[in-house]
């Protein structure tokens, strides 16, 4: 049943029942629906923006903790970027010069990148400024890793090529301590023991008896075997990275032209053979086309102390 609603009247001071038309009771029943559906509306709107859904509130907290990883990776990749910048250095100021290799270029060792929207679909993340920021880093170290890389590679040729260079250097004297029976005459100026006069001596010439044998100094390849004017026989080798070596006045040659030779090979034997005074292995070596003083190479089988003599004596001879 209804509630009944009375109003009062001041002419008759008596209290009437309020009759509604059908009108007017539907018109309030509307009334308050609409008030009731705007209230609902009101609630439905503030519970979707103000108040998270346990899936929301999940998402956030996933959210949260990636930005987190996000910033630690990015300050990780600060401190590795530290350590590759050093390595750099290093491969640059002292690797590299130690095999007179150049520093890599700047350009190349910073590339850039190219392509303008690069990043663009990485633009509608969330936060994704320290996105791009940290994908850019991690991008620029992994290219500057590939050029050390490569650089790294070209330090193991370089390394290849020292041990090569190391065997091939004429480190030894050409004939053994037991038969060399000393220095007759020293590199530079000199006075010709058979012409008498001064002329430059472009090599040091060692005594031993006749027939002993004459040892390749380094590695390397024939260049000529044969006879070669004043010098008689005569063996020169040519062992690559700007070297020669060349043994004059030899008796018997062992080697042929074209021939590969090892460092204490045997390839001739002492003589007296072209414009010669007595039996001795006249040595030269050439480094880039230019004479230079032989005893300076016979660092490999000396001790210092026999070393800083044979110079001397190759200097005052």
């Amino acid at each position: 049943m209804g509630k009944t609603s009375y109003h009062f009247n001041r002419q008759t001071l008596t209290y009437e029942e309020v009759r509604r038309s059908i009108g007017q009771k539907i018109w309030v029943v509307l009334k308050q629906l609409i008030i009731g559906i705007g209230i609902g509306v009101v609630l439905f709107v503030f519970a979707i923006y103000a108040v998270d859904s346990p899936r929301e509130q999940q998402l956030k907290k996933e959210n949260k903790l990636l930005l987190a990883q996000y910033g630690v990776l990015s300050h990780r990749i600060d401190e590795y970027q530290k350590v590759l910048d050093d390595l750099q250095e290093r491969d640059d100021q002292l690797y590299r010069a130690i095999f007179n290799a150049d520093p890599i270029p700047i350009s190349i060792r910073r590339p850039g990148f190219g392509g303008t929207n690069r990043y663009e679909h990485l633009l509608d993340i969330s936060n994704s400024e320290l996105v791009i920021s940290t994908t850019k880093k991690l991008d620029v170290m992994t290219k500057e890793m590939y050029v050390q890389s490569n650089s790294y590679d070209e330090l193991i040729k370089l390394i290849k090529q020292k041990e090569q260079r190391m065997n091939n250097i004429p480190a030894i004297r050409p004939l053994s301590g037991k038969d060399m029976k000393g220095i007759s005459s020293g590199y530079g100026m000199r006075v010709h023991p058979i012409l008498g006069d001064l002329k430059m001596h472009t090599g040091i010439d060692l005594n031993a008896e006749s027939g002993s044998p004459i040892y390749a100094t380094g590695n390397g390849t024939v260049e000529s075997s044969g006879w070669e004017g004043g010098y008689g026989n005569c063996v020169l080798i040519n062992h690559e990275f700007g070297f020669k070596s060349l043994y004059g006045h030899c008796k018997d040659l062992l080697v042929r032209r074209g021939e590969k030779v090892k460092r204490g090979q045997k390839i001739a034997t002492v003589g007296m053979t072209g414009i010669a005074s007595g039996n001795h292995v006249h040595y030269e070596v050439q480094v880039k086309g230019r004479y230079d003083n032989p005893a300076k190479y016979f660092f490999m089988d000396l001790s210092p102390e026999e070393y800083s003599e044979m110079l001397y004596l190759a200097e005052h001879r």
